[in-house]
């Protein structure tokens, strides 16, 4: 088959979850795809950031700028068109059109996690996906549930394809860990959050669980949150700060070939968010042989399940006593850290290239 594949959401300086999705994606197609051609899209809205495009994965890969309404011909140069950033092109490509939906519930569940005008856009969007796609993959059955109850689609044209962990996310040697915990100044044990710091992430509220814990089992342990700040930043930072550096260390935007050594050698993850699609933080830190403090809602539950401790994201109290229970608990602790590391081997891009493969198949 000659797949394109639009890329361009990873074509930027730091990359977000969709632009990790991407560069995942690729690698996994070019172990799972090499009977098939690959052409890599990106918009030339991206055109400053094309020398940030991910790199070539293999000889059936090659890049194409795309100058959307300025291409009818590229109808004749493939069998199959995915838009892996829940974006298709203008109604002119007369291909089979497969895209992906990470999530619903920031753009149209709910009113708190973005402003008016970015949901009204992003409806008008996934309005126009649901009607012109022939096939949606969603990352996860939470994600399809999610889809179809609020978008309506035909449930024939839905498919789960579940995302996966880094590769490069493993537990590391002690020395690694050591070089990374001097870095950021960890100086004491640690739980570790990383994610974009904006209000589906409920970062002001674990902040406070992770005091109240602590407080609890008379622990001087700390939390290092790592991520940039996004919407809603001010009120996460303010929290992060009343929370005292005594407590919590904020650590900025952490470049991911840092973060392995950091989870291997955190306490646990503090991923008790308000709502994932997938939830890749969590399976990677699983994958590092650290333990998660994840949330009853959203996706988490599908992907680690008993693999974790679960909380109501909505309380503190709930937070704090899974938390706690980190803190004071090492049988419990090494039980997860052995649940979760076979868990993640359960989740592969390679796995994910085959099964969007698969899809495609149906339609070429």
């Amino acid at each position: 088959m000659r797949i394109a594949l639009d890329i361009s959401s990873a074509a930027r300086a730091e990359s977000t979850g969709v632009a990790m999705y991407i560069r995942r994606m690729l690698g996994g197609f070019a172990r799972a795809g090499s009977d098939h051609q690959f052409t890599l899209i990106t918009r030339a809205s991206r055109w400053k950031n094309l020398l940030r495009r991910p790199e070539l994965p293999g000889p059936n890969f090659r890049h194409k700028l795309f100058l959307e309404r300025m291409h009818p011909l590229l109808s004749r140069s493939i069998d199959v068109f995915h838009g892996l950033d829940a974006r298709l092109p203008g109604p002119w490509l007369k291909v089979p059109l497969v895209v992906t939906i990470h999530d619903v519930f920031s753009a149209l569940q709910s009113e708190d996690f973005a402003s008016a005008e970015f949901r009204e856009m992003k409806a008008g969007r996934y309005r126009d996906l649901v009607a012109r796609a022939d096939r949606i993959i969603c990352v996860s059955e939470c994600t399809r549930r999610d889809v179809l109850k609020t978008l309506n689609p035909d449930p024939a044209k839905l498919r789960v394809v579940h995302e996966a962990g880094s590769e490069e996310f493993f537990a590391r040697p002690d020395a690694e860990v050591q070089a990374a915990r001097a870095r950021f100044g960890l100086d004491k044990p640690y739980f570790l959050f990383v994610g974009s710091l904006n209000k589906r992430k409920n970062v002001p509220a674990q902040v406070r669980a992770f005091a109240l814990a602590r407080e609890k089992t008379k622990s001087d342990m700390l939390l290092a949150i790592a991520g940039r700040v996004g919407f809603g930043g001010e009120e996460i930072r303010a929290a992060i700060d009343a929370a005292g550096s005594d407590r919590v260390r904020f650590l900025g935007y952490v470049d991911n070939a840092l973060l392995p050594a950091l989870l291997t050698g955190a306490h646990g993850l503090l991923f008790a968010t308000l709502y994932e699609g997938f939830g890749i933080p969590a399976l990677e830190a699983a994958a590092c042989g650290c333990p998660v403090v994840g949330s009853t809602v959203g996706a988490q539950p599908e992907v680690l399940g008993d693999a974790s401790l679960l909380a109501d994201p909505a309380s503190v109290d709930s937070i704090a006593e899974q938390i706690a229970k980190l803190m004071v608990d090492e049988t419990l602790r090494r039980s997860l850290i052995e649940k979760a590391q076979r868990r993640a081997k359960d989740f592969s891009w390679e796995k994910a290239g085959r099964e969007c493969l698969e899809i495609y198949s149906e339609l070429a």
